[in-house]
């Protein structure tokens, strides 16, 4: 008896430290990946160790198994068996390097699921994601505002941390590579920020805070001069709060649309749109006129359909992880660094049966939660503001990255799997969880 009282004990306390070591690493996720993934991969293996359910007893587990074989499988035949027709400029080790972009991630997701088990740790989770935007907040104002470009270092230059100048057409990026990466960022952070906002139960001070930090990340995400950031903050909003956002959402999207045909339209050239292109910075504007386009070397279109091209050379297993990139540049003298749409870029680096296997298991995921979480809390009658904002944080990513890739970024993939871990956890509680909680 003494003995089970102090395994049981000694798993708890192992779960509250991993726990710990959980939240620190998502704080530290956005600012730097060394010291997070410092905290990170210890929960994760604590989280292992820990974890109620085997591997392989987890359906979804199982899915993302098998995907990691088949994609696997691939790269070996890619390695050692497919002819390489393009030998010359594209090395077949990068399909085996590139396993590290999703193998992994299978495994965290499932490690990291006891830290996501009930509400409560996810809206903790949540705060956490909200909290560690804060330096990226700063760094992106200074960065726009005070010209903070760096590079600094800290601890002997172990960690170094350096903005880039912006120049037009690009903006707004604070800690990451590229605004569209930090614009990726802020999608995930912008639902909670909502869902803060609206909690009832925040007190004045910590509304005051929420609201001011609401503004603040809708601002940042105004700077990024990043379209796939404009679209997440407006879509977000009548997913987290409801149909009835759109009583002040549709005058807001009509005064947008006038504003952006006044900007942009020859035929409504003359003072008023002097004054407004005067007021509206210029890479704002520009994003949606022909004048703005007018330097693009090639089409995402273009793009797309020689993706689609290659992928068709061999759609069971692929031609290889990073071979777009080199193959399109080889073909057309462009360098793209992805084919823009991430389903396509996995087919062309694993093959359509994975890529089949892994689009059914994340879609059923997102599809089953969602039906849980708006559809049940209708019912009932309740809204809960920050399972709904961890949906759209979710579904958005997803959308995003059928027009542009932002995964391959490690701070971003990692979250993303987070994210569709706490949603595999909603969708295995129980309905009467949501009639007392």
């Amino acid at each position: 008896m003494g003995y089970l009282s102090n395994n049981f004990f000694n798993k708890i306390n192992s779960l509250i430290t991993g726990q710990y070591l959980f939240l620190i690493g998502i704080f530290f996720l956005p600012s730097t990946l060394f010291i997070s993934l410092f905290f990170l991969l210890p929960a994760a293996v604590l989280g292992t160790i820990k974890n109620n359910e085997s591997y392989l007893n987890d359906n979804w587990s199982k899915s993302f198994f098998l995907c990691g074989i088949l994609m696997t499988f691939s790269s070996i035949l890619q390695k050692f068996f497919i002819e390489n027709n393009y030998s010359n400029i594209w090395d077949p080790n990068l399909s085996i390097i590139g396993l590290s972009n999703w193998l992994p991630f299978f495994w965290l997701f499932w490690a990291l699921q006891p830290y996501l088990k009930t509400k409560k740790q996810r809206n903790i989770t949540a705060l956490a994601i909200v909290s560690g935007t804060f330096p990226v907040l700063i760094s992106g104002f200074g960065q726009y505002f005070f010209k903070w470009h760096g590079p600094f270092e800290i601890w002997n230059g172990l960690i170094i941390w350096y903005q880039r100048p912006i120049e037009y057409p690009a903006g707004l990026s604070g800690l990451f590579n590229n605004q569209n990466y930090a614009g990726s960022w802020i999608n995930f952070a912008w639902p909670f920020s909502i869902a803060f906002v609206i909690d009832k139960s925040q007190k004045f001070i910590k509304k005051v805070f929420a609201i001011n930090f609401l503004l603040s990340i809708g601002l940042a995400a105004f700077l990024t001069n990043s379209r796939n950031a404009w679209a997440g903050i407006l879509i977000s909003l009548p997913i987290v709060i409801g149909l009835e956002s759109f009583f002040w959402l549709i005058p807001l999207f009509t005064l947008i649309i006038i504003l952006i045909l006044f900007c942009t339209s020859d035929y409504l050239s003359g003072d008023i749109q002097n004054f407004l292109r005067s007021i509206i910075p210029q890479q704002v504007w520009m994003e949606f006129s022909e004048e703005g386009f007018k330097d693009i070397d090639v089409s995402r279109i273009e793009i797309l359909k020689s993706a689609i091209l290659l992928l068709l050379k061999n759609p069971l297993f692929g031609i290889g992880a990073a071979s777009f990139s080199a193959i399109y540049a080889y073909q057309t003298g462009f360098w793209k660094g992805h084919s823009h749409n991430l389903i396509i870029e996995f087919a062309i680096s694993y093959g359509i049966p994975a890529t089949i296997i892994i689009l059914i298991t994340i879609s059923s995921i997102l599809f089953l939660s969602g039906k849980k979480i708006f559809l049940n809390q209708r019912l009932i009658n309740k809204k809960d503001f920050y399972e709904r904002a961890w949906w759209c944080s979710t579904f958005y990513f997803l959308i995003s990255q059928l027009a542009d890739i932002q995964y391959f970024d490690g701070k971003i993939s990692i979250l993303f799997w987070v994210l569709l871990a706490g949603l595999k956890n909603i969708l295995n509680q129980p309905k009467s969880y949501d009639l007392v909680n």
